[in-house]
């Protein structure tokens, strides 16, 4: 739903269209809602969209777009962890723009907007108004502020409102979290990492207006409304179909790759203690120990330290949690003995809760990606203390 643009290539974009002086006071005759399908990078999973104004008189020919970010940008890795996200808007020909989609194998859909020629100019002032100057930081949201809501709001402005009067009365199709799951399960990493990181306000029902954070939503939902007893979409044309990228209409909770992944990693760590109880055989375990606190650190961070709304009230620390981590240190017997008995607890309480599928969080993909890994962390605990040497001894030992 964003796309990264380098410095040069937006002073380039920003020296093209103020030569062409026509585009602050151009009449439009024609607006398209431009649809990208999505692509392979990770910015590029959920597709992209565009405001395509044409008027052959005059010379306009532009597109305009929201969504970008500029990755070279000092601090940008350091505020995008904080939550703060600085994107812009930009504007290109449609040859360039539609070239780059195409190059990237990625669909262009094309629908014509049936509003008159002041809703046109409407929309043409507030696209330029808010694009220039380039650029021109917004504060970016995945799900409430990124490139598709930006246009589906101002083209609800042209038409007064009755755009999102009509939608916000509908059911949406899916909500926010089948969306993630059907547009990243060819990419197990990002699929998996997401519904980790992302928290219950991605699992509750939404409308059609909401729906409108995914382009191929906007394209659908936009379809469907009449303005004055008129459609607001006429005719409908493809102009790119992608030979290898697509999403299904409908998500799959590929439990059986999450589960076959942790199945393995258990192994590997029981598989290792045959070996003895000292460093080496033990390493396996310490890794998952270390990885599994270490990410429900992370969750914790992003809940309370970050501006990342969406990951707030994430039940997964229930699993991965960040006690596992004192497992590491040279405690006494019986705090050994209670600490294991609280992770136990909290794993259970944690599987119940995201496997449940009228729970506010459902996850059952990371209980089948966590549980068998999480039961063989728990049964090396347990046996290696059974012997008489934790952990700690283990590794002084070792």
């Amino acid at each position: 739903m964003d796309a990264v643009i380098p410095r040069f290539l937006r002073r380039a974009l920003l020296v093209l269209v103020l030569v062409q002086g026509v585009v602050v006071s151009a009449q439009a005759q024609e607006a398209w809602l431009v649809t990208y399908g999505p692509g392979q990078e990770v910015w590029e999973r959920f597709g992209h969209n565009a405001i395509w104004l044409r008027d052959a008189e005059l010379g306009l020919d532009h597109v305009y777009s929201f969504g970008y970010f500029e990755m070279d940008r000092p601090g940008f890795y350091a505020d995008f962890a904080r939550g703060i996200m600085k994107y812009f808007g930009s504007v290109s020909s449609p040859e360039d723009e539609f070239a780059f989609y195409r190059m990237r194998d990625r669909s262009i859909r094309i629908q014509k907007l049936n509003i008159d020629e002041r809703q046109i100019r409407e929309l043409h002032r507030l696209l330029h108004e808010n694009v220039f100057p380039i650029p021109q930081y917004y504060d970016y949201d995945y799900f409430f502020d990124n490139c598709s809501t930006w246009l589906r709001d101002l083209v609800d402005r042209v038409v007064d409102g009755d755009l999102k009067r009509q939608l916000q009365s509908r059911s949406a199709r899916l909500n926010f979290r089948d969306h993630i799951r059907r547009y990243n399960q060819s990419r197990l990493e990002l699929h998996a990492g997401l519904m980790l990181l992302l928290g219950p306000m991605i699992d509750r029902p939404r409308n059609a207006w909401e729906e409108g954070f995914v382009p191929e939503a906007v394209a659908h939902w936009m379809g469907t409304v009449e303005i004055d007893g008129q459609p607001l979409v006429g005719e409908t044309e493809t102009l790119c179909a992608s030979s290898r990228h697509d999403a299904p209409d409908r998500p799959s909770l590929q439990w059986w790759s999450y589960g076959l992944v942790s199945l393995l990693a258990a192994l590997l760590v029981a598989v290792a203690l045959r070996f003895g109880a000292g460093f080496w055989p033990l390493l396996p375990w310490r890794i998952a120990v270390l990885a599994t606190g270490g990410s429900g650190l992370i969750v914790l961070a992003m809940w309370f330290a970050s501006g990342h709304e969406a990951i707030d009230g994430n039940r997964v620390v229930l699993l991965l949690n960040p006690a596992w981590l004192l497992l590491l240190l040279p405690l006494p017997a019986v705090v050994s003995r209670g600490l294991w008995w609280l992770l136990a607890a909290a794993a259970a309480a944690g599987a119940v809760l995201l496997a449940w599928p009228g729970g506010p969080q459902f996850r059952p993909e990371i209980v089948f990606g966590l549980l068998p890994l999480l039961a063989i962390m728990l049964w090396v605990a347990r046996t290696v203390a059974a012997r008489g040497r934790g952990p700690a001894a283990a590794r002084a030992r070792g």
